[in-house]
């Protein structure tokens, strides 16, 4: 089974065993990811799951299933939707095993019910309240990169822009090999391998970010600092966003190393970041074209 349809409009196919991101501002725009990809599943034939705590789990069945008709009783099988603060925290707690465990069961019942594939979507936003065990989120999020390739399954977390810090989003974009952000699937140039995983830099990474929406700390100087970038560094933004080199932006540009550098390093200044990653995570929140 190859090239499978996500459903959402202008974006390319995948292939089962695919863990993914999505990344979004607001209930509209998840809605016009969210909705297409259960649908797609729905017309495709797949088992499909939902996990979501910011729509009543029964609306999205109904809007996803439709009304009453020939194929409803088909279709209503197909899906099971659920909140994401109910499965997460099965126990109470986030466990790793828990939830792998849930996922692999999920998938064999799948299998039993002789559908070819699970299509699953995980809204996160469970976590953001600090619940027990929630530190060992990524940990989970980077074996999952492992455990989905032996899976029939295709994977999507949403991620809210709007109420994920900065910090967090650093480790979504560190344990998430694919991103899909303005209906463009991205090869996460930032991705870590599980066995590179967590960097010894961000070891204690799950200590330090504070489980607050974007903003809650710092949004207005981080606007000043990006409203005051030149458009040369804008550009040069872009590219680092993509994944480029300082040697690549340079030769792409017409600049030598030593202006993209000084770009590089007045950027961080007036954003007050110091990687790469996180400049790349502050370009998807501005929507800054990934060049």
């Amino acid at each position: 089974m190859n090239g499978l349809s996500l459903g959402i409009p202008g974006v390319g196919v995948v292939s089962p065993g695919t863990h993914f991101c999505a990344l979004y501002s607001g209930p509209a725009e998840r809605d016009r990811l969210l909705f297409p990809f259960l649908e797609e599943g729905l017309r495709h034939g797949d088992k499909c799951l939902c996990l979501i705590d910011d729509v009543e789990p029964a609306l999205v069945r109904d809007l996803a299933v439709g009304q009453p008709g020939r194929e409803y009783s088909q279709r209503s099988a197909q899906l099971d939707v659920e909140r994401a603060s109910d499965t997460y925290l099965r126990s109470g707690e986030f466990s790793i095993a828990e939830m792998m465990s849930f996922l692999f069961e999920s998938a064999d019942a799948a299998i039993a019910d002789d559908f070819d594939l699970l299509r699953a979507a995980g809204e996160m936003s469970w976590v953001l309240p600090g619940p027990p065990g929630w530190e060992d989120l990524f940990l989970y999020e980077t074996a999952l990169n492992h455990a989905v390739e032996q899976m029939p399954a295709i994977l999507m977390c949403l991620y809210d822009l709007q109420k994920f810090g900065a910090e967090m989003l650093v480790e979504v974009l560190r344990t998430h090999p694919t991103v899909l952000l303005d209906r463009t699937v991205i090869d996460n140039p930032h991705y870590l391998h599980p066995t590179e995983y967590p960097p010894a830099a961000s070891a204690t990474a799950g200590t330090r970010y504070p489980m607050v929406k974007v903003g809650a700390d710092g949004e207005e100087g981080t606007d000043r600092g990006w409203a005051s970038l030149t458009d040369a560094e804008r550009r040069v933004v872009s590219r680092v966003a993509g994944g480029m080199t300082n040697r690549s932006i340079a030769e792409e540009l017409h600049l030598s190393r030593h202006t993209v550098d000084a770009h590089l390093k007045h950027v961080y200044l007036k954003l007050d970041i110091h990687s790469r990653v996180e400049l790349t995570v502050l370009a998807m929140q501005h929507r800054v074209h990934v060049g």
